[in-house]
């Protein structure tokens, strides 16, 4: 396979999708490669595992809604999402087959955005410290929060930098897409031509435009968008001539992606008495043990645990198959031993080892969310970043892939014009 391009893009996920919309817009000429079989990326609705049952692995919310252009693609190709899921859909879980009461609720719920709180003003303050220097260590409901910080972050509290998430725009709310946010990324994007299971293997840049090394053989572009996930370029996983630049491999190390995993159950019908439900199974206050779930996603037999952070990495280290003996003695505290017998299948996400993620979302760490700006910078003046670690106000989200995309390609035909 060898032909000329104006601009090829290394990567279909959404950051990609989107700059090759962009470029098929402006007629000119160019490529998309993606390594996988599919497009999507980390976001990937999978229909599969549960048969007839769409599992976002990957990417759920349609964050910051009143900024997110994919609620109106949403809107446009008829795929559901629920606008009316809230906080106030939460329960906790406190063994034996109860739930915490509405005051106890309360205050977790108030210790959890106390927190969250104080991180944001810290950053707001333009300190760039580790949440974990903000947050209530001592707190009864320490050990929960931090598992919450994990989901928004990927990372530690003491891996996170306040001031990267105080630049984070979220209004509008979090809609989850019941159709499946992968589902609604690929039918966007479905009209863009993509070359799939074609890993790009080198770059070539020391000439004037860029020579592409794939599996299937060498392209040559005027320019290139690189559409790859943070952890990926960290790996090597795309060996560049020359060499990255020094200063962008710090960037992204500072930047680095953390952990973002799901272990799912199918049962044999709902969980009794209970609606789109978010949350922990907690042996406390104080708490020294809690589990998430997500309980009847849309009112489907689904039970959802989400996990990250060091946390995330020990379960994932373990096994699948201890995952799954966790999840269900969790989920037994929660509903009752009966449940073992209800389940009918399960699935676990494997966004670390896939080399073609390593990892969850890109969040700066503590004292280094300045680096996230150096993305926006080309190399050598012919190879433009895009993808989510590439949003300031939006990074770690699918519409903040999407603007970076549109970003890279307005870049790169410049420089073609």
């Amino acid at each position: 396979m060898s032909a000329d391009y104006d601009i090829a893009i290394v990567g279909a996920g959404a950051a990609g999708l989107a700059a090759g919309m962009a470029l098929q817009a402006a007629g000119k000429s160019f490529i998309v490669l993606e390594a996988r079989n599919r497009i999507g990326g980390r976001a990937w609705t999978d229909t599969e595992s549960f048969p007839g049952i769409a599992f976002d692995r990957g990417a759920h919310w349609l964050h910051a809604a009143a900024h997110n252009p994919f609620v109106q693609f949403a809107d446009n190709l008829g795929i559901r999402y629920n606008n009316r899921i809230d906080w106030s859909h939460r329960a906790l879980f406190t063994g034996g087959g109860k739930r915490a009461g509405e005051d106890l609720l309360r205050q977790q719920m108030n210790s959890l955005m106390g927190d969250l709180e104080s991180c944001s003003e810290a950053g707001e303050q333009g300190r760039d410290i580790a949440f974990s220097d903000a947050m209530d260590a001592s707190g009864p409901w320490h050990l929960l929060n931090r598992r919450v910080v994990h989901q928004i972050t990927s990372h530690e509290p003491e891996d996170s930098s306040t001031l990267d998430y105080a630049r984070y725009v979220d209004e509008g709310g979090d809609y989850p897409v019941e159709d499946g946010y992968g589902t609604l990324v690929a039918r966007h994007a479905s009209a863009i031509p993509v070359t799939l299971s074609t890993p790009v293997t080198q770059v070539d840049w020391s000439g004037r435009g860029v020579r592409i090394g794939t599996t299937k053989g060498t392209i040559a572009a005027k320019a290139m968008i690189l559409a790859v996930p943070v952890n990926v370029l960290m790996a090597g996983g795309i060996r560049f001539t020359p060499a990255l630049p020094a200063d962008l491999m710090v960037a992204l190390a500072d930047c680095p992606m953390g952990v973002s995993e799901k272990f799912a159950v199918l049962l044999d019908r709902p969980i009794e008495g209970m609606v789109h439900t978010y949350g922990d199974v907690v042996d406390g206050p104080p708490v020294t043990r809690t589990f998430n779930l997500h309980v009847n996603p849309f009112g489907r037999p689904m039970l959802i645990s989400h996990f990250g952070g060091a946390y995330g990495r020990d379960l994932i280290a373990a096994g699948e198959r201890a995952v799954k003996a966790i999840a269900l003695e969790e989920m037994a505290e929660a509903f009752g031993s009966g449940i073992r017998k209800r389940v009918i299948a399960t699935t676990m996400t494997g966004w670390l080892s896939d080399p073609f993620s390593l990892g969850g979302y890109s969040h700066a760490r503590p004292g280094r969310a300045a680096s996230r700006l150096r993305f926006a910078t080309p190399i050598g003046e012919r190879i433009f970043m895009a993808g989510e670690h590439c949003s300031l106000p939006f990074f770690s989200t699918v519409h903040g892939a999407h603007f970076s995309g549109l970003a890279a390609a307005e870049k790169a035909l410049a420089l073609i014009a």
